[in-house]
């Protein structure tokens, strides 16, 4: 089977850590699908996830009232020192956010808890009680941990990835080059993930980690960055209203997947005068981001 990924993907322990954000970049900017390198720390924390609800599911294992009463004392406890702070919600077959959409109190979990077992006691006799509920707890958890894990993976990986690219085709961050992270100003009345210096003044650059599912962000970006600004993301449609939308505004859209980022980055830079190396065989881009210093890459301190 075809998995999409290079023979030597990422072996780091923690994908997290510098090394292991430095190498996933590496491969995304080979055109590479990050989404696939991320897949089984995700499930590592899905599946120490389930362990700890299954856990819950055998409090009073002869006495399934006990077991009822059980459920509710942990709802009933001050505060949450529970080591995941979205156990509560989890208990009654809820996320945070539809638990906070739904403008639940801590007053209303006896009740809601209570309906849940209803209808559970109603419809799964032959699967019985508490592997019901574990299901409803379970389906809750992965949606938490997968929209958590999406959100972490992907303010990571769009700061390195402009870093990187900008540094490997000749730009200087410490010489002022390029800068991330750029606050609203009067041309711009939201941030940008990078502006580049050049002589008739500045390029802006936003990048997306963003699949085929959400063309409109990509529109968004577009309307950031301006004329000759830089859009990168993960792929979009052939079919996508974005494609002419940024070549209506003058705007250089980049697939990274299935691509070569790199050179299309370096190439748009160099045509409006930005001093930036040679063309990088594609085949080496992977070696000269994994050169770079780990430190670049570490986004949590």
């Amino acid at each position: 089977m075809n998995t999409g990924l290079p023979e030597d993907h990422i072996r780091v322990l923690d994908p997290f850590s510098a090394e292991g954000i430095r190498e996933a970049v590496a491969r995304i900017l080979e055109g590479h699908n990050y989404r696939l390198f991320f897949e089984d720390v995700t499930k590592r924390r899905l599946i120490a996830t389930y362990r700890n609800l299954a856990e819950y599911r055998m409090e009073d294992e002869a006495d399934d009232e006990k077991w009822k009463e059980a459920i509710r004392n942990e709802l009933a406890k001050d505060g949450n020192k529970h080591p995941d702070k979205n156990l509560k919600y989890w208990l009654l077959g809820l996320t945070k956010k539809t638990a906070q959409n739904l403008g639940i109190e801590k007053s209303d979990y006896p009740a809601l808890f209570s309906r849940m077992i209803k209808e559970i006691e109603s419809q799964s006799s032959q699967i019985g009680i508490r592997d019901t509920a574990l299901l409803i707890w379970a389906g809750a958890a992965t949606l938490t941990v997968r929209g958590s894990q999406k959100a972490k993976i992907g303010k990571m990986l769009e700061k390195g990835v402009v870093r990187a690219a900008l540094t490997i085709i000749g730009l200087d961050e410490a010489k002022g080059d390029f800068f991330l992270n750029l606050r609203p100003d009067e041309e711009v009345d939201r941030e940008t993930d990078a502006e580049v210096r050049t002589n008739r003044g500045t390029v802006r650059i936003d990048i997306g980690m963003i699949g085929e599912g959400n063309p409109e962000v990509i529109d968004d970006k577009i309307s950031r960055v301006g004329r000759n600004g830089v859009v990168l993301f993960d792929k979009l449609s052939p079919n996508s209203n974005a494609w002419a939308n940024g070549e209506r505004q003058q705007v250089k859209m980049i697939q990274m997947r299935n691509s070569n980022p790199v050179e299309e980055l370096r190439a748009h830079l160099s045509r409006l005068g930005v001093e930036v190396t040679d063309e990088i065989p594609h085949k080496e881009v992977a070696d000269r981001v994994l050169a770079m210093d780990s430190g670049l890459f570490d986004f949590k301190r």
